[in-house]
């Protein structure tokens, strides 16, 4: 079987140590043949270069590039490598006459109507979820992460259940690549005697990381100084200075370290020096902060939402995103509660053992994308 594999929406984020997974696993895989599609100059595309006896295309990032790819190139390619099937991994379905395709939808938003996920964006943010709404279900196969999204894919739209399958992400494997100087200087920011709190995430609304001044002021009311939020942007982003700001206005700036972004071999190293993880957001998909912070033994703090009950369980600290007088009681509750600890290490425990492996997830989409093949 020829896989074409759609890459070309992974460009930053969590997205790309999940990606670097799969295409690590995929190598194992000689009974299928696989070819990449792929965006230029993106950490996914230097790590398929590194590879050896890959067979990958490179797409443009620029609209015109983008284009003639969709009208022109992506039907070369289809004839030129005998594809079968197309599997999008994460993003807008990928389609070309003839060829049935699969689609990893990660889009939260777009089975959660009821919520103004785009409040305060362009409008044209709604436009491009609609196509991708369309484009997903246009799939021949959807695959989710989210019990809760599946749910909603079959209630709201009837897609048909047999053409979906819900696929946990797996257990994390890292490249083990050397740390440059640079992000180990980084890191003698975060102190060790802090309680160091890391908010893995880029800038954007749904994540709700204008929340933590205001956190950091609770946590000062009740004598607690020694909290501080690890967040991965950089503090040149305007956000970033108007955060700082606001910090500054109840004295909780120094609480407040802008890490700026990391890579994904990185990770285990941050995490290494980090206490605990927040996920403030409204919605996910999944999120890599979830088996992550499981993964390293960490407490995960995080919205409490439909979503995330379907997904954490009883292995979570839920917080609700818009008080931060409640944030700030649960993260004091955990630090002095040794049984709270214990019950969340406990309970991080058991539910990662329901997770795939790398291997176990990567035979799982396999099969899915035989079966759709086939069907």
């Amino acid at each position: 079987m020829n896989i074409l594999i759609n890459l070309i929406p992974i460009k930053s984020g969590g997205g790309q140590q999940v990606i670097s997974n799969f295409v690590i696993q995929t190598l194992k895989h000689k009974d299928v043949s696989f070819v990449y599609l792929v965006s230029e100059n993106t950490y996914i595309h230097n790590m398929l270069v590194e590879q050896n006896n890959i067979r990958y295309y490179v797409v443009k990032n620029s609209l015109i590039g983008r284009f003639v790819f969709q009208a022109i190139k992506l039907k070369q390619i289809v004839k030129k490598e005998k594809t079968d099937i197309i599997y999008t991994v994460f993003g807008p379905g990928l389609h070309c006459n003839g060829v049935k395709s699969i689609t990893g939808c990660a889009y939260s938003n777009l089975f959660f109507p009821e919520i103004n996920f785009w409040q305060g964006y362009s409008p044209v943010k709604k436009t491009i979820d609609y196509y991708r709404l369309k484009s997903t279900l246009k799939s021949d196969g959807i695959i989710f992460e989210n019990q809760a999204m599946m749910d909603r894919a079959s209630l709201l739209f009837n897609y048909p259940e047999n053409r979906m399958r819900l696929i946990l992400p797996s257990v994390t494997q890292y490249e083990n690549r050397e740390i440059d100087n640079s992000f180990l200087s980084r890191m003698l920011q975060i102190k060790e005697n802090d309680f160091n709190i890391l908010i893995l995430s880029g800038w954007h609304k749904n994540k709700n990381i204008e929340m933590i001044p205001f956190i950091l002021d609770e946590l000062k009311k009740r004598g607690r100084n020694n909290v501080k939020f690890i967040i991965t942007v950089s503090k040149q982003h305007p956000k970033s200075i108007k955060l700082h700001e606001s910090a500054k206005q109840y004295d909780v700036e120094k609480q407040i370290i802008f890490f700026d972004t990391i890579l994904p071999h990185e990770v285990p190293v941050i995490f290494k020096k980090i206490d605990a993880v927040m996920l403030l957001s409204l919605l996910e998909s999944f999120s890599n902060n979830i088996i992550e912070s499981w993964f390293f033994k960490k407490p995960l703090f995080i919205s409490d939402k439909e979503w995330s009950r379907k997904i954490c369980k009883n292995a979570a600290i839920y917080i609700e995103r818009e008080n931060s007088k409640d944030i700030a009681e649960k993260v004091i509750n955990y630090i002095e509660d040794i049984d709270i600890q214990r019950i969340i290490l406990k309970n991080s425990d058991e539910i990662l053992k329901e997770y795939p492996t790398p291997q176990e997830k990567i035979k799982l989409q396999i099969d899915f994308i035989k079966y759709i093949y086939e069907k």
